[in-house]
């Protein structure tokens, strides 16, 4: 019996550790030079940051409604992505303190929160909840680097960022989409490219 208290206790001492630490990092990546804007974009008559030098940034998605912006990032442990959640998805509020928070519950699971399937040799299918039909590869480059790619019109893009206009008015739990702008690098030629896909 003591045991198994001492089995469980080292449990949830480990969980609480893991919690600490993802905690502590977010605090440290909204502190960092990450939050330094290289750039402001121009999308929609409204100025966006353009975020850049998280070292784990994958791509960000920004929307007409404000300049919060989601940051999808890699998952790691011990300098190790972690092969069973391999993207960390979280907030920076600009439009109110510059805060980073955690995707609610109700976020994960009907708005900006992923699915994602290892199809093998590190490598990662995925799509966000709200938009399953464009699929997402988490994949590594020649360098060993771990970047976001998708093919949009026949070409191989890696992704950097993501712009939604969302539809006014009505209310629901999933965003309601006119169109989403893709911009990223074209992985043959090495120059930038966007793609608009209306919804």
């Amino acid at each position: 019996m003591n045991q198994e208290i001492h089995s469980f206790s080292n449990i949830l001492s480990l969980s609480i550790q893991t919690s600490i630490m993802k905690a502590l990092m977010i605090i440290f990546i909204c502190l960092s030079p990450f939050k330094i804007l290289a750039q402001n974009l121009k999308e929609n008559n409204t100025e966006f940051p353009a975020l850049k030098g998280n070292p784990n940034q994958l791509f960000y998605l920004q929307r007409t409604k404000n300049t919060n912006t989601i940051i999808y990032e890699l998952n790691k442990k011990n300098g190790l992505l972690d092969s069973k959640n391999p993207i960390h998805v979280f907030w920076i509020l600009f439009a109110s303190n510059e805060e980073c928070q955690e995707l609610s519950s109700i976020e994960k699971k009907f708005a900006y929160g992923i699915t994602v399937t290892s199809i093998g040799n590190g490598e990662y299918q995925f799509t966000l909840v709200a938009y399953p039909k464009i699929i997402l590869y988490l994949k590594k480059d020649s360098d060993q680097n771990y970047h976001v790619y998708l093919t949009l019109s026949g070409k191989l893009m890696m992704l950097q960022r993501t712009f939604i206009k969302e539809k006014e008015g009505g209310f629901s739990l999933s965003p309601t989409v006119e169109y989403i702008d893709f911009f990223g690098i074209d992985v043959v030629s090495g120059k930038e490219m966007n793609e608009r896909i209306l919804m």
